[in-house]
């Protein structure tokens, strides 16, 4: 890949005057055929010699090599296999001898050679085969330029990236510099490929490029890996001081209204940072490490960039670990389900459950999703997980129905990806058939981030849902995503405050306000309310003060499993609270 750079300078140059670099020590050969091809839109570039070929080719590039096969010094010959061993071998070079004896034919093609130009010389013939050679050298090119150029951008892709990347180690190890690489990817990118299309995320992906172009010198690299995700190495640097300065002027930059089309998006970046060579003395240690930069950087909220610290490489592998643990816990049996009381607190009836999830590690005990959930959604567990809990939930009323317990709702939590990757009311459908339940006995919970990172797919899908008996929630209410207008369009039935604002209250003024914000806000909707995670009396009597429906929370039971809810259930049922 050592003529990469050169072929993306080259190519478009090429097309308009095509250089040959020219060697013969006859300055009469010389000025004739500068004189013919000259007059066909070549750059001639002479030599008298080998050695001065050699350098001519180092420094231009030429599309073509025409080479005298006597000369003083290093004949034509050797000058032709120095300049292939030196790596010029998408280089044609064509022989001009007087020589017409068979060894010397053979040995120009074995240094590489492709054809001969004989003394005396036709210029004729001369010219029309320079003409097709030239052509072709062209064309080649051209197809090799679109296996490095990023279609999309026009910057350069992932290989030549690659190329760059190495380059860039060994220029900063000879000068004993630092640079940096930056990964920057774009946030929130799959919402505006959902909400505006995939032409717009094209047009966001290009403006998003071309606004790092223009923030950085001539000298850096910009390149698209793929995707949403951007690379630029900075050479010359004197250390993280400087890669602060640049980061921190792209994070502005890219703090940025794109119009695309009619709509206009604000988009932000996450910038992960490497510098070598306190972070890696090599290409593939800088792309991991950087990598693993920008993922901290999403974690930390986005819209910032974060620097490659050892430590993070210790988080990974423990994730790493921990998600290899989870595999093997669902092919185990190791997850249960836990059912945690829902109770309408005005009613003081136990009105339905929660399924939450639960992992019994065999060394470390009962694990809480909140250590493991996010995980099992990054890696796909999700889907075969919400899968079982599904089933298992239909299979679970069945069995309290069967010990008299009627009319028992389940809560199962969805995550997006379940909505990208099953055919849920299919699934629903089936489980329900099975074990004899129908869509009053669940209800459906997901959070607004599920609903806006799918949003046509997610809403037609709890339409259908909804339309099979099933209540909708929308759960985590106010955490971050927080819209009127999720409240308004999607088919939502009851709101759940977080457990986070219920903490608070009655002390905590501004938990209060929201809380009675967000109850206001529902009661003009005509929707229902659920509280989680309400512990005492004080907070029971603001929520029914306040208009809310439903409640759950260790003032009344943790989340229990399936046979001890059954007991709970028997023996509140008509003594609750």
């Amino acid at each position: 890949m050592s003529n990469v750079v050169s072929l993306f300078s080259d190519t478009q140059k090429y097309e308009e005057r095509p250089i040959v670099v020219l060697a013969d020590d006859d300055p009469s050969i010389r000025l004739m055929v500068r004189h013919v091809l000259e007059s066909e839109d070549f750059d001639i570039i002479e030599a008298s010699d080998g050695l001065e070929a050699i350098k001519a080719v180092e420094k231009y590039h030429p599309a073509l090599i025409l080479l005298d096969a006597v000369m003083p010094g290093i004949d034509g010959f050797t000058t032709c296999q120095q300049i292939k061993e030196k790596g010029h071998t998408d280089i044609p070079v064509m022989m001009i001898t007087g020589l017409d004896d068979d060894a010397s034919v053979e040995r120009a093609y074995e240094v590489g050679a492709i054809d001969f130009i004989t003394k005396p010389i036709k210029w004729a013939v001369l010219k029309h085969r320079v003409k097709s050679v030239v052509a072709k050298v062209i064309a080649e090119r051209k197809v090799q330029l679109l296996a490095y150029r990023d279609t999309l951008t026009n910057l350069p892709n992932r290989l030549l990236f690659a190329d760059r990347l190495e380059q860039a180690v060994i220029r900063s190890e000879r000068s004993k510099t630092s640079m940096a690489l930056m990964l920057v990817d774009i946030d929130d990118f799959k919402l505006v490929n959902d909400s505006f299309g995939h032409d717009a995320g094209d047009k966001l992906i290009q403006a998003v490029g071309d606004l790092i172009s223009k923030s950085l010198r001539r000298a850096d690299t910009i390149a698209r890996l793929g995707g949403d995700e951007f690379a630029i190495i900075i050479e010359g640097i004197d250390g993280p001081d400087d890669a602060i300065s640049i980061a921190d002027n792209l994070t502005t930059i890219l703090e940025h209204n794109v119009r695309l089309d009619d709509q206009e998006t604000y988009t932000s970046a996450s910038i992960g940072i490497a510098v070598f060579p306190g972070d890696g003395k090599d290409a593939r240690t800088l792309l991991k490490n950087a990598d693993t930069a920008m993922f901290r950087a999403k974690e930390n909220g986005r819209h910032c960039f974060q620097f490659y610290k050892p430590e993070m490489s210790v988080s990974a592998m423990e994730r790493l670990d921990l998600e290899n643990s989870l595999k093997a816990a669902f092919e185990n049996d190791e997850f249960l389900i836990h059912y945690q009381p829902v109770i309408d607190i005005h009613k003081n009836e136990v009105m339905g459950v929660e399924a939450l999830l639960r992992w019994e590690h065999p060394d470390k005990g009962m694990i809480q999703p909140s250590d493991f959930i996010n995980i099992v959604e990054d890696c796909g567990l999700i889907v075969p997980i919400g899968e079982w809990l599904i089933t298992s939930a239909c299979k679970q009323i069945k069995v309290w129905k069967e010990a008299g317990l009627e009319n028992q709702n389940i809560s199962l939590n969805l995550a997006p990806r379940q909505f990208k990757e099953q055919d849920l009311v299919a699934l629903f459908t089936q489980a329900m058939a099975e074990n004899d339940i129908d869509g009053s006995n669940l209800s459906i919970e997901v959070t607004e981030r599920t609903l806006i990172d799918n949003v046509g797919e997610v809403e037609a899908t709890l339409k259908k849902l909804r339309a099979m008996g099933m209540k909708i929630l929308l759960d985590d209410f106010g955490t971050g995503y927080a819209s009127l207008a999720y409240l308004k369009e999607f088919p939502v039935d009851i709101v759940k405050i977080d457990r986070a604002f219920i903490t608070g209250i009655p002390d905590n003024i501004e938990d209060s306000c929201i809380v009675d914000a967000i109850a206001g806000l529902t009661r003009g909707l005509k929707l229902s309310l659920l509280a989680e995670g309400v512990e005492n009396e004080r907070q029971l009597d603001v929520l029914k003060g306040l208009g809310c429906q439903y409640a759950q929370g260790y003032y009344w039971s943790k989340a229990l499993p399936g046979d001890e809810y059954e007991q709970f259930y028997m023996n509140q049922i008509y003594n609750i609270g």
